[in-house]
């Protein structure tokens, strides 16, 4: 798999065959036939050659083709995969309360029994840590 350089794909031909005959041009491990030729952030590269199709700074091979929060978009389209209402750039891969979900697919990333969207991303006790992670 090839490691992201900005936004798309190293070389366009990864695998060494043109695009028109590869199955996943950017071997990201999603087929060109289910990323598409759209453009979900508008950075003038198509789905099936861009590493991060929605820009959110998590990979499309690791958000993968399920659409977690039911909304209809794939997690690799979704810049909000669990719909909690907090952008998945925001909120990143880290696991805040270690139960082996990032907090970008848990809704309720500390752990304290709160939703994240009930929590927000604030900081109401002033200890410089968002509501949503902080227990």
């Amino acid at each position: 798999m090839p490691t992201a350089t900005g936004t798309t794909s190293p070389t366009a031909y990864h695998d060494g065959r043109p695009d028109r005959v590869s199955t996943d041009s950017d071997g990201d491990g999603i087929p060109d036939r289910v990323e598409g030729t759209a453009d979900t952030d508008h950075d003038k590269t198509n789905n099936f050659r861009d590493l991060d199709s929605d820009a959110d700074g998590i990979p499309d091979a690791v958000e993968g083709t399920l659409d977690t929060d039911g909304d209809g978009i794939r997690n690799f389209m979704d810049t909000d995969s669990d719909g909690d209402g907090i952008p998945d750039a925001t909120e990143g891969t880290v696991d805040t309360d270690g139960t082996g979900t990032p907090d970008y697919l848990d809704r309720d990333s500390d752990g304290d029994g709160v939703p994240d969207q009930q929590e927000g991303t604030g900081d109401a006790d002033g200890d410089g840590i968002p509501n949503y992670k902080d227990r």
